[in-house]
């Protein structure tokens, strides 16, 4: 078993020296140390500015609600007064005959302000001023009633008259006093808790300065502390980075310092074995990878095509048909230029489609009468890279096991089409196909887990490893094949266009 996989998870309380703190302990700590005395002070702030600001806010609003009345009520209870003397008016016929407010309902109305208002005063001076005024109200009610009583009755308009200058008048007047008064008493309030604010932030300004004087000589003893013991070990590890930068992927860094640093120690530790291990199966890969590629190109410059290629020449000069040795001549150019592609191993698809291309039409010289072909990729596809001699392998699969073993020869299809970011592209032949068993066997052997007998299907498999290794796993072939039918191989790729 690997000896680190005996090891402790990091953070494991089991690693840790007594007595040494965490540098996630550490600092909250310090935080709290920080924080927490600023905290109180802002709650306690807080508060006190809150019932402040309530007492400010109660006060502001029990002067404007009461103000109102000391701007109105007086003149409109003395004009409603006159006009029912004048007009000899019950209070009831105010407000049909004259559109005017029934003395009631400005009664009604200011006694509900009151009493609101009343319930809300703290000042002791204020609420005796709003008791006597609500006093009145009652007294000016009883006055309203005993004209509003008599004003029909004939020989009472002096009466009345008199009345309503010697009682209404003089209640109103009354009455507007002590709102006045009201209004006084509360604003002296509002300067007593003016006052109080300005004793409060003095404290509290005083208490704040000592306060941060005091946290910022421990801050700074402690953060050096704290630095002294992260500073050391980091060192060490930057000495370690630093190496392996510079391509030492055997250099290992000191597991010293508080639990966190440790632990980042061994994970640096790790990551550079792993390091070390990918750079190395990297550089097998790539020779593998050059193996892939020069078994592919051995494979696809094979003797028996180009004789048999040449054959067809020959054939078709002695047959005198000279626009067909010139067709194939010129697809066997393309075909081995776009092949060796001055030793690119990327090329675009546009090149791949004319590699296909020429090597099917070589091919229908030969099965003129049992292979037909056709490929359709989208234009959108055509700029964009792909692996040199992907397709090939597979066309050239589906014409050798598919086509030539059914009777009556078959079609082959190339289409390709963009997927978002990726791109398929498709080879599907109407050929024997393959059983269930044959499938199987196929697709184990593509992967990897089964042996090839032979060269059978070398090029597949050859193809699915040059995909995975070039554009991982999420690349590679799929086969679909029903006995008798056809076989269909999907291919996906990544969309990489040609900006050259």
């Amino acid at each position: 078993m690997n000896r680190r996989q005996n090891k402790k998870a990091p953070g494991d309380p089991g690693r840790r020296p007594a007595g040494q703190l965490t540098l996630q302990t550490r600092l909250l700590m310090f935080s709290a140390l920080l924080i927490g005395p600023f905290f109180a002070l802002t709650l306690y702030l807080l508060f006190n500015l809150n019932e402040i600001a309530g007492y400010y806010n109660t006060i502001v609003q029990n002067i404007t609600k009461v103000n109102a009345y000391n701007l109105v009520f007086k003149d409109d209870m003395d004009s409603v007064m006159y006009m029912m003397v004048a007009h000899s008016l019950s209070k009831y016929e105010v407000e049909s005959e004259l559109g005017m407010t029934s003395p009631d309902v400005m009664i009604r109305e200011a006694e509900e302000a009151f009493e609101d208002v009343r319930r809300s005063t703290v000042s002791e001076n204020a609420l005796e001023s709003i008791d006597r005024a609500s006093k009145l109200l009652t007294t000016l009610h009883k006055r309203v009633n005993d004209i509003s009583g008599t004003v029909k009755v004939t020989g009472h308009y002096d009466e009345n008259m008199e009345s309503l200058d010697v009682d209404i008048r003089v209640i109103t007047e009354m009455i507007q006093e002590r709102i006045s008064e009201y209004i006084y008493h509360e604003s002296v309030s509002m300067e007593d808790i003016r006052e109080q604010m300005d004793r409060r932030r003095s404290v509290l300004v005083q208490f704040a300065v000592l306060t941060a004087f005091g946290l910022l000589l421990l801050s700074f003893l402690f953060t050096s502390a704290l630095s002294r013991s992260i500073t050391g070990p980091l060192r060490s590890l930057m000495d370690a980075a630093r190496q392996l930068g510079a391509g030492n992927f055997n250099t290992r860094a000191a597991e010293t310092g508080s639990p966190e640093i440790r632990t980042l120690s061994r994970g640096f530790n790790s990551m550079a074995e792993q390091i070390g291990d990918l750079v190395e199966r990297n550089r097998q890969e790539q020779i593998n990878l050059r193996n892939l590629e020069l078994k592919l190109l051995q494979a696809q410059i094979d003797p028996h095509f180009l004789y048999n290629t040449l054959d067809n020449i020959v054939w078709l000069a002695e047959d005198d048909r000279k626009e067909d040795v010139e067709g194939i001549a010129a697809a066997l150019s393309t075909f081995f230029r776009t092949a060796l592609s001055g030793g690119r191993d990327v090329i675009s698809i546009r090149e791949e489609e004319m590699h296909i291309r020429s090597y099917l039409e070589i091919q229908q010289f030969r099965y003129r009468d049992m292979l037909t072909y056709s490929i359709e990729i989208d234009p959108d596809c055509m700029d964009c890279m792909i692996l040199k001699m992907t397709l090939q392998p597979i066309v050239e699969n589906a014409l050798y096991h598919g086509i030539k073993n059914k009777r009556g020869g078959g079609h082959i299809s190339i289409t390709g089409s963009r997927d978002g970011d990726r791109i398929r592209l498709c080879v599907a032949d109407t050929g024997m196909g393959m059983t269930q068993e044959q499938l199987t066997e196929l697709i184990r052997m593509v992967d990897g887990r089964s042996a090839s007998s032979g060269n059978s299907h070398f090029g597949l498999s050859n193809v699915a490893e040059r995909l995975r290794l070039n554009y991982g796993e999420s690349s590679g072939l799929v086969f679909k094949s029903t006995y008798s039918e056809g076989t269909q191989v999907e291919i996906t790729i990544p969309r990489i266009k040609n900006d050259i």
